[in-house]
């Protein structure tokens, strides 16, 4: 008996067999996304220290801890 004779109790209409096959390609495609988010993060890159970081200063309407005013 092939694959197609057992399958035969389940029908899908078009509709259906789109939706799955969007749920089946959603998750390959978050999988593959995963894999390449792992196998290339920022810690196999050298340190760089953020470039807001160097640029940013605090308001001046922003009191710090210790300021008179």
């Amino acid at each position: 008996m092939n694959w197609r004779a057992r399958l035969s109790w389940l029908v899908l209409t078009r509709e259906e067999q789109r939706t799955i096959a969007f749920v089946v390609l959603a998750l390959v495609l978050g999988l593959a996304v995963k894999h390449y988010r792992h196998t290339h993060s920022k810690e196999a890159l050298p340190n760089e220290p953020p470039a807001l970081a160097a640029d940013f200063s605090p308001s001046p309407s922003v009191t710090q801890p210790g300021d008179v005013r």
